[in-house]
C-alpha cells in the first residue's frame, strides 16, 4: 500500500495534535497530504484563512493542514488513511455517516480510549470496516505533540500494517506494532477509570505510596478484563497498558485525574460532569460494571469510581473500602 492522504476525523485537541504532528514531519513538501476533518464550519474558516483551530487555542498553526467540513468527507483513493479522533461514544455514529464515502481498503484507525456504549462493547465492534479496526493508543498528551516532544504509540491491528506505521511515524513519533487491538482498547477505556481514582486520592492528599498501589491493582484490574474479551495479557504491560496507565495517572495534564482531584478535593461529580466537559473515564466506570457481573469480573476500584461518579460513595468511603479489602491470597488462576 502506497500511503496518499492522512484524514484526520474531529478538531478537538488531539485530533489536531496529530494534524500538526504529521504537518511539521514533511517540510519542505509534504510527503502525504494531511486533511483534518472539522464538525464546525467555524473552525473549518478559521483554519483555512490562520492555520489556527477556534477550538483548541494552545495548538500551533497548521499551515499545510488541508481543514474540510466532515459533511463534505470522502476518501475514495485506496491509498487514504482515516483517522478517527471523535468521542468514544460518537465513534459508531460517525463512522455510519462517513463509511459510504470510504475506499473499501482504506485503513480505519481509532485514537479514542473509551467504550462505545453502556454495555461496554469495544470501539471495534461499533466501528466495523471490512479489514477489522486498527487502534493507535498510547502514553501521549496534546500538548507535548503541540511541542515535538518524543513520544512512542501503539499501532494494533490484526494484521500487520506495515505501510501505515511507516506513514504515520515521524522523528519525534514512534510506533510499535501489536496484533492485539482487543487489549489495546481495553488498557485505553480503563486506564482512565484508574487514573480517577489516583486523581481522587492526590485530591485528598493520601500521598504517592497509595497512588502507586491503586495504579499497581487497577493494572491487575485491567488485565482481568482484557483476558475476559479474549485480548492477549501480556498488552498491559506495554505502552497501551502501564505506559499509559503511568501518565494518566499522576499528570493533571489527563482530564480523567483532574476530575478525580477535584472530587478528593470536595467537588460533586455531578455539577462537574454538567459543566460540558466529557470524562471517558467517568462513563468507562459505569460501562464497565454491568459487564464485570456478566463475566463474573472482581473490579473492586472500577466498581467504587462508578459508584463516586453517581455520588453514591465519597472519597472517604472510596479508600476506606480499598483498604477493608480482604486479606486471603488470591487463587493460582486469577491474574492478579
Amino acid at each position: 500500500m502506497s500511503v496518499s492522504t492522512i484524514n484526520i476525523v474531529g478538531a478537538g485537541a488531539f485530533g489536531t495534535a496529530l494534524a500538526h504532528v504529521w504537518q511539521v514531519a514533511r517540510p519542505p513538501a509534504p510527503r502525504h497530504r494531511v486533511r483534518l476533518w472539522c464538525r464546525d464550519a467555524a473552525q473549518v474558516e478559521a483554519l483555512g484563512t490562520s492555520g489556527l483551530n477556534i477550538r483548541v487555542p494552545d495548538a500551533p498553526p497548521l499551515a499545510s493542514v488541508e481543514a474540510r467540513h466532515w459533511d463534505d468527507f470522502e476518501a475514495s483513493d485506496p491509498g487514504e488513511i482515516l483517522i478517527l479522533a471523535v468521542k468514544a461514544r460518537a465513534q459508531g455514529a460517525v463512522f455510519a455517516r462517513l463509511s459510504p464515502r470510504l475506499h473499501p481498503d482504506c485503513p480505519v484507525i481509532t485514537v479514542s480510549k473509551g467504550f462505545a456504549d453502556d454495555d461496554a462493547r469495544l470501539l471495534g465492534e461499533a466501528v466495523q470496516p471490512r479489514a477489522g479496526l486498527a487502534v493507535l493508543s498510547g502514553p501521549s498528551f496534546a500538548a507535548d505533540l503541540f511541542h515535538n516532544r518524543p513520544t512512542a504509540l501503539t499501532l494494533a491491528h490484526r494484521q500487520p500494517l506495515n505501510a501505515v506505521a511507516e506513514a504515520l511515524s515521524t522523528p519525534r513519533l514512534r510506533l510499535y506494532q501489536s496484533d492485539d487491538p482487543v487489549g489495546v482498547q481495553v488498557c485505553g477505556a480503563l486506564k482512565n477509570v484508574i487514573a480517577i481514582a489516583c486523581g481522587c486520592a492526590d485530591g485528598m492528599g493520601l500521598g504517592a505510596s497509595a497512588r502507586s498501589a491503586l495504579m499497581t491493582r487497577g493494572l491487575r484490574e485491567i488485565e482481568r478484563v482484557i483476558v475476559a474479551y479474549g485480548g492477549d495479557v501480556r498488552t498491559a504491560a506495554g505502552l497501551a497498558g502501564i505506559g499509559d496507565l503511568a501518565l494518566t495517572c499522576q499528570d493533571r495534564q489527563s482530564r480523567n485525574h483532574s476530575f478525580g482531584y477535584q472530587l478528593g478535593q470536595g467537588a460533586a461529580a455531578g455539577a462537574l460532569l454538567d459543566q460540558g466537559v466529557t470524562v471517558e473515564g467517568a462513563l468507562a466506570a459505569q460501562s464497565v460494571l454491568g459487564s464485570a457481573r456478566t463475566r463474573d469480573l472482581d473490579l473492586p476500584i472500577c466498581e467504587a469510581v462508578g459508584q463516586l461518579v453517581r455520588g453514591d460513595l465519597t472519597p472517604e468511603a472510596l479508600a476506606s473500602r480499598l483498604l477493608a479489602r480482604g486479606l486471603e491470597r488470591p487463587p493460582a488462576t486469577d491474574v492478579g
